[in-house]
């Protein structure tokens, strides 16, 4: 999986790096990039893409814009391989969210997304991208590319949204909408509904006595600090049985 990972870090800086790009699989739109995709730009050209969070985008209300600059992905520290293009981000600890998103990639959540210049991008009619000329790199909780995100983690995190289909936490992290239909009211109705998805009663069991502390009193605070504690408990203790 291609979730974000750090490599380093200073009083002011956090080095992390992922695959900017993922050759191959189609993302959530149906569409893919290639070897042959070319990405050349003027932001290219100098080495430096801007770094944001969600694209600048503010359902939520928070503050967030395309200003919100958290740092940048060093363009020249790219490496192109198989898998696609793996690059390092260079963030601003100072920067607004950045303490926050710290703690989500250290608990493996956070994947990015590419931007291109708007205007600049060409596709062939069966989904490949031909031209994506980058502008900017955005971090997020719901990247277009599921392998942009951990397979235990997104697990989880599936699985809870479906328990919890009101959470705006979880609704964030897993792009999907809000309705509204209730929550199991005890642990063993949240054990059921986990078996019900599938799961074993063994990792039923282990997952609902992970979670259901932190939202039995109600998600209603939309922290993502909670989420995150939560998640990085979950990555670790939380494996599938077949």
């Amino acid at each position: 999986m291609n979730e974000l990972k750090a490599i380093s870090q200073t009083d002011s800086e956090l080095r992390v790096g992922n695959y900017l790009v993922l050759f191959g699989g189609r993302d959530l739109t149906g569409e893919f990039f290639t070897k042959k995709t070319l990405f050349d730009s003027n932001y290219t050209d100098i080495g430096v893409l801007y770094v944001d969070f969600e694209h600048g985008r503010d359902a939520e209300r928070a503050g967030n814009s395309q200003s919100n600059v958290l740092g940048i992905a060093d363009w020249k520290s790219r490496r192109i391989d198989e898998t696609g293009i793996f690059v390092e981000r260079v963030l601003n600890r100072r920067a607004k969210y950045v303490q926050l998103l710290s703690e989500l990639i250290e608990a493996g959540v956070v994947g990015s997304s590419s931007e291109a210049i708007p205007g600049g991008p060409r596709k062939k009619s069966g989904g490949e991208i031909v031209e994506w000329p980058l502008m900017r790199d955005s971090l997020t909780v719901t990247p277009i590319e599921p392998r942009m995100m951990a397979g235990n983690v997104l697990t989880a995190v599936k699985a809870l949204a479906e328990i919890f289909p009101y959470s705006k936490s979880l609704a964030l992290l897993t792009g999907r909408t809000l309705p509204t239909y209730l929550r199991p009211e005890n642990i063993r109705e949240f054990e059921a509904t986990l078996r019900g998805a599938g799961l074993s009663a063994r990792d039923a069991r282990r997952a609902a006595s992970i979670a259901w502390p932190t939202f039995a009193g109600g998600d209603d605070s939309d922290e993502l600090q909670e989420i995150a504690a939560l998640l990085a408990q979950a990555a670790e203790e939380f494996q599938p049985h077949q």
